[in-house]
């Protein structure tokens, strides 16, 4: 075990109940899909209530691509049962309509116009959000957008960190020793990613569709499907959900001052191969402006520092003015066996993790250490499953199997802390299920994908309409309770009267608008 979280463990293990009021949410991305199996063309259902203002239900990049979101809570029984009653009522309202159940889309159509962009209303922010989405498809295309995936978010609580600073005897003001610290968690977890992309990872394969047009290095299976044999995801590869452009984007992920900094001369600096795109064209709007990225919501990263902001302030606005919150980690594939997208395993694993990382010995990063992570992160992704594999790491090839025994080792440890702060055995039981995946691939979600797509011909479509179709009958076969439903209801009908609040209180023209919220 590395020294510093040797030292961490030994004066939080005696006081683990500093940890008992962590807080956690999920953002679920899924697309919507006809009953033939194709994208949804309808707009979003009205019974859900506004995608601009439900705190909820909304929708992502396209108005088929649905994004629930649970509050922050205390139990992570509480936020799954929570996301559940979401999708319950969902479906409840939904028709005959499915929710596909991979990160990985299928059945998009061969053109980007089949992709419908989210509408969210005629308020000037409402027009904002669905230019942003345009803007997104003029530069990198709407399939890449169609991509899914669920984002964990999870905060320690003060007492955590009040201990933390007393026991090392730190006199910064409290926020910047949380600042500091979350960005170390953020470091650690970027240097272990890796594994989570083996354990968690559960898009081996994709529709054909996906890619048509585009140059790949990926096997046909069978007709209309493609994969890597040893992928673990490919929804975190090239062809997934990145973009050269922001390869050569250098964020600092060493401080907070320096990674605002960062995004926001991305945010305020024009990019000749956008501006060429145009800012209109016959007079419509194609994107936000002509900069590296339109805001910060562009820049794609395995994990965010997040604030909750203010109406009308950026996120960058909001980390400047209060800190740090809660971090956001993004790179977990929907894991289709639940059909939520995620279990109960996998919540009690990530928190260990985040807490590890937090706790571990993290220097900070240099340029040569960023091009080591995005190769350890390709490595993994394509090859990750493969027997003897090897990854870089500080410039020397290591034993994969090795590196994650290791790992798991020390994290064994971490969530005995954390058993004890929540009085629970299932931290411990989650890290023991993550070591069977390293002694067994097969266990893997990525090997288990491809075990039940050879039952439906080797095909990914067959596979994942075959399990949406399951997950629709369990979701409609059991009732919202009354209480339940009627707060949702109310939900969905307040949020449908704000937006039509917000679109009677605009003043000022889109033009207007959009150029004071650039500036």
């Amino acid at each position: 075990m590395n020294a510093q979280l040797q030292q961490q463990l030994a004066w939080l293990s005696p006081q683990a109940t500093v940890l008992k009021n962590m807080r956690r949410g999920l953002e679920k991305e899924a697309l919507r899909m006809s009953k033939d199996g194709m994208i949804s063309q309808t707009e979003h259902p009205r019974a859900l209530g506004s995608a601009l203002t439900h705190p909820h239900i909304t929708t992502d990049y396209s108005e088929a691509l649905i994004e629930l979101i649970t509050p922050a809570t205390k139990s992570i029984d509480e936020t799954l049962d929570f996301l559940e009653d979401l999708h319950r009522f969902c479906y409840q309202n939904m028709g005959e309509e499915r929710l596909w159940l991979n990160s990985m889309p299928c059945m998009i159509g061969l053109e980007d116009s089949q992709i419908p962009l989210a509408y969210y209303g005629e308020s000037n922010i409402g027009k904002l959000k669905t230019l942003y989405r345009h803007g997104l498809g003029v530069r990198y295309g709407r399939k890449m957008q169609t991509i899914a995936g669920i984002h964990y978010n999870l905060s320690f609580p003060n007492e955590f960190w009040q201990a933390w600073q007393q026991a090392s005897q730190n006199t910064q003001d409290l926020q910047e020793f949380i600042n500091e610290k979350y960005f170390a968690l953020i470091r650690t977890f970027q240097r272990h990613s890796y594994l989570l992309l083996y354990l968690l990872g559960a898009s081996p394969a994709v529709c054909s569709c996906f890619l048509l047009g585009r140059e790949h290095n990926l096997k046909s299976l069978s007709a209309g499907t493609l994969y890597q044999p040893y992928a673990t995801s490919l929804r975190m590869s090239r062809l997934g959900y990145q973009n050269t452009v922001q390869r050569d984007l250098q964020v600092s992920y060493n401080h907070l001052p320096d990674y605002i900094d960062n995004l926001s001369h991305a945010i305020h600096t024009e990019y000749a191969p956008f501006a060429e795109l145009g800012i209109k064209k016959d007079g419509v709007y194609q994107q936000m402006n002509a900069n590296i990225l339109q805001i910060e919501n562009e820049y794609y990263g395995l994990i965010r520092p997040k604030q909750t902001a203010q109406r009308g302030e950026k996120p960058t606005q909001a980390l400047k003015a209060r800190g740090i919150e809660y971090i956001e980690m993004r790179c977990v594939d929907l894991n289709p066996f639940s059909p939520i997208g995620i279990d109960s395993s996998t919540a009690h694993f990530l928190e260990v993790f985040a807490l590890h990382s937090v706790l571990s010995d993290s220097p900070d990063f240099t340029p040569a250490k960023y091009a080591e992570l995005a190769q350890r992160q390709e490595q993994m992704v394509e090859q990750g499953r493969a027997a003897n594999l090897h990854i870089t790491i500080n410039g020397q090839q290591a034993n994969f199997k090795d590196c994650a025994v290791e790992l798991l080792e020390e994290m064994q440890q971490v969530a005995v802390v954390l058993d004890n702060a929540h009085h629970t055995t299932r931290y411990s039981e989650s890290i023991s299920q993550q070591m069977a995946k390293i002694e067994n691939p097969e266990l893997t979600y990525a090997a288990q994908v491809l075990a039940q797509m050879s039952k439906h011909n080797n095909n990914f479509f067959a596979f994942g309409a075959a399990i949406a179709e399951q997950h629709r009958d369990y979701f409609l076969s059991q009732s919202l309770s009354a209480e339940r439903l009627a707060a949702f209801e109310l939900q969905a009908q307040e949020s449908l009267a704000a937006q039509k609040t917000i679109e009677e209180s605009d003043t000022l023209s889109f033009d207007e608008f959009l150029a004071e919220y650039i500036k």
